[in-house]
């Protein structure tokens, strides 16, 4: 019989959970295991996700993303609104997960999800690297060193050997926050440039754009910048007319995208015709479409943010919490005395 009642995991449970109880690293293996098993599982039909549904307003959006297989639903409220950090001292994206159990529609999860979005999406671009990228890249560029920054080197640390860091963003004190936690990430073991846009885009073997770019600007990563044989995660662009990287750019590259069905209206693919589209990761990684790639070929991973991945998070963080007990249990959905009859079970009955 399927739980009847709710985990709640605040913020400060999911730090417990990843910091304390499994560690950091750790827990990012097992993200990482668990997002490749997703992509798997989606390839062979077993996950269904819509294109996510989102509404925009005067200073940002809020989304909705849902997922499930046959055994879980789950459903995440994501927003972006890029004055936040600077009005407001609050994160540019802020999320919130519930996961349900399909066999009855009971939500046996509530999660904050912000730290989980952003820790799943430096996974599945360390995946995305893992399959695309030269083999011996060892300098990585982070264009846009705000909050996913981290994550995004960190996951890349797990699958490749880091002698050198190039970073950048318009925001400098941006960059020297992120220079001064990248090295104690790292552990001095990689050195930390912060130079300009043109510099880490061309000296890099890895390239990660993850910036706040506006509706209709003008790209953050030029064709000429980039050498031949990088590979790119193209991750800050998830709207339509907001892109980062130069149409030309992606015209000579091999693009792979997360979510085709999202990925062409909101992603750096909007810019492509469709059969230009080389193929999803999912098709990479189960081998169903070859991985023709040469040394001197340069491959895109086109990341709009993938309902997939947020139910695999969610599965591994309530197998995990529950195991660990971290979080709380709530009665949070209703539970009738008298499953027909609502009004007898809460508002007739007399002391």
């Amino acid at each position: 019989m399927p739980s009847k009642r709710t985990l709640l995991l605040e913020e400060k449970d999911i730090v417990s959970l990843i910091k304390e109880k499994i560690g950091l690293k750790n827990f990012l293996l097992h993200l990482m295991e668990s997002l490749e098993t997703g992509f798997k599982r989606f390839a062979d039909k077993r996950i269904k996700v819509p294109a996510r549904y989102e509404l925009f307003f005067p200073f940002g959006s809020i989304a909705t993303m849902i997922a499930a297989d046959d055994e879980f639903f789950a459903c995440k409220l994501v927003n972006t609104h890029v004055q936040n950090s600077t009005k407001f001292d609050m994160p540019t994206v802020m999320a919130t997960g519930v996961l349900s159990d399909v066999q009855t529609g009971y939500p046996i999860m509530l999660t904050e999800s912000t730290i989980l979005t952003a820790l799943r999406t430096g996974a599945t671009s360390a995946i995305a690297t893992k399959y695309l990228a030269n083999k011996r890249s060892k300098t990585v560029g982070i264009i846009g060193n705000g909050a996913q920054a981290l994550p995004q080197l960190h996951a890349l640390s797990l699958i490749m050997e880091i002698e050198r860091v190039y970073a950048y963003d318009t925001d400098h004190e941006a960059s020297k926050s992120f220079k001064v936690s990248a090295e104690k990430l790292l552990n001095g073991k990689a050195e930390i440039r912060v130079t300009d846009a043109k510099t880490t885009s061309s000296q890099s073997d890895v390239v990660v754009a993850v910036t706040s770019n506006g509706l209709n600007s003008n790209p953050v990563i030029y064709e000429n910048w980039i050498r031949n044989g990088t590979h790119i995660n193209a991750v800050g662009g998830s709207v339509a007319n907001q892109v980062e990287l130069q149409k030309s750019l992606l015209d000579k590259a091999k693009v792979i995208v997360d979510f085709r069905d999202q990925a062409i209206y909101e992603g750096e693919s909007q810019q492509l015709a469709k059969e230009q589209i080389y193929a999803d990761l999912s098709e990479i990684v189960t081998c169903n479409k070859a991985s023709c790639f040469g040394e001197h070929d340069i491959t895109v991973f086109d990341s709009v943010g993938f309902a997939m991945e947020d139910l695999q998070a969610f599965k591994l963080v309530y197998d995990l919490a529950i195991t660990e007990r971290v979080g709380k249990i709530v009665d949070i959905a209703a539970r009738p005395t008298f499953s027909k009859n609502l009004y007898e079970s809460y508002f007739l009955q007399t002391e």
